[in-house]
């Protein structure tokens, strides 16, 4: 439960935290900061300074930070079935080299 709260209301924090998901912790960051940002500017005016709130810029603000937290949820989600070897894990679904296979480099090393 705390990992939702914090993948909602602070997705690079839930994606480092609760995901392990360090590499995706950075464009988590831009999408979200994108979010709050615009939804200061918009509350401020927005581009064209309107009088009072601007909510095209709220709403697209509110928009990347929406994306921002599906994105951490999905991470966190993919790090649990990677944990659990579930259906959808990837760690259940790679095919291991059998011990008579030979290494297609082989042949480019002996030639140096």
């Amino acid at each position: 439960m705390k990992g939702l709260i914090t993948a909602t209301l602070i997705p690079p924090v839930g994606a480092c935290r609760y995901g392990c998901g360090t590499n995706c912790a950075a464009p988590i960051t831009v999408f979200w900061l994108f979010g709050v940002i615009s939804v200061i500017y918009g509350l401020m005016g927005g581009p064209t300074n309107e009088p009072g709130i601007s909510w095209y810029t709220v709403g697209l603000g509110l928009l990347m930070w929406g994306i921002a937290a599906v994105w951490t949820l999905a991470t966190l989600q993919g790090v649990e079935a990677d944990r659990c070897h579930d259906l959808w894990s990837p760690k259940a679904h790679r095919v291991q080299p059998s011990d008579d296979e030979t290494d297609p480099l082989e042949e480019v090393k002996k030639a140096h």
